[in-house]
């Protein structure tokens, strides 16, 4: 698979992200994983994500609002494995309507071959009840289309710091998903670059799907660029790349490095960002940890 740092050099900056605002961190939190199970059969789940239902959901994310940006334009091959995650948002009230939405998840490598990185504010919102339902991955989304099949979420992880207390240095979350319509794991088809859980100095590659205006949700935006470490207590520990402006969608989509061996690996997936003029013409990165290396060893493990 063509390098994606390799693929950016040159390239055009600016592109855009913002979700919800994060809430402060909590240092008392407990860590133990919290797991994921599907409530729906793998056919329920395609039966119910019609074509018109993606593109709608293609439109929504969770979180808040936001900005403008540019589209990828260089080449389907290195970005095949990075993709949409539709999901259906638990109504906030008992009774209240369910909601489909969308967020951006990328294939790593694992031993199971059926592992995506994205954002736990993705798969998991106290205000929304738990656990989203529905999730369905589709590689390479581009306006209704599933060019590598798609993939239906069977387990899964966040940290438990996430799920009590929505701490954003642990905004990451790993999910196990089942075959294809053929049978086949998604790495198979799609490829897959390896997570890496220790920093990769030099500049970062963000990919999304970011669903505000200008932008409509259906196809893959960037930014490439230096990064700086953040302080601030909302996401203390992550990095902030800038110019880089995704609206939320983009959310859970990787950030790429590359290593001194001319390894293009992923460090981390895009998190929520304050509201605040400040850091309009930002985005951050929640950076995968040794909590982050536990999640995904256990996803990893899944099917076996």
């Amino acid at each position: 698979m063509i390098g994606i740092l390799s693929v950016v050099a040159g390239a055009l900056l600016a592109t855009a992200f913002t979700p919800q605002a994060p809430s402060g961190p909590a240092s008392q939190a407990p860590s133990a994983p919290a797991v994921y199970a599907p409530d729906a059969s793998d056919a329920a789940v395609r039966a119910y994500w019609t074509e018109d239902r993606m593109r709608e959901a293609a439109r929504h994310a969770p979180g808040g609002e936001g900005p403008d940006g540019v589209p990828w334009t260089l080449g389907a091959e290195p970005v095949r494995n990075v993709g949409k995650l539709f999901l259906t948002i638990r109504p906030a009230e008992e009774g209240g309507p369910d909601r489909d939405a969308s967020c951006t998840a990328a294939v790593v490598k694992s031993a199971n071959r059926s592992v995506i990185a994205t954002a736990a504010h993705c798969v998991h919102l106290k205000a929304a009840g738990g656990w989203m339902k529905r999730m369905l991955f589709v590689p390479a989304y581009d306006k209704g289309a599933k060019p590598h099949g798609s993939y239906v979420a069977k387990s899964g992880g966040i940290d438990g710091a996430w799920q009590t207390a929505e701490d954003h240095e642990v905004d990451f979350a790993f999910l196990f998903l089942g075959p294809d319509e053929q049978g086949r794991r998604v790495e198979e088809v799609t490829g897959a670059r390896r997570a890496v859980f220790e920093p990769v100095a030099g500049e970062k590659t963000a990919l999304g799907y970011p669903v505000d205006k200008p932008y409509d949700g259906e196809s893959l935006q960037y930014c490439s660029g230096p990064v700086t470490a953040l302080t601030d207590e909302r996401l203390k520990g992550g990095e902030q790349l800038s110019p880089c402006r995704l609206t939320h969608g983009a959310s859970g989509g990787p950030w790429y490095a590359r290593t001194p061996e001319g390894e293009d690996v992923q460090v981390a997936v895009t998190s929520s960002r304050p509201k605040e003029p400040a850091f309009e013409n930002s985005a951050w990165g929640a950076v995968f940890t040794e909590k982050a290396r536990k999640l995904f060893e256990d996803v990893s493990r899944a099917g076996d």
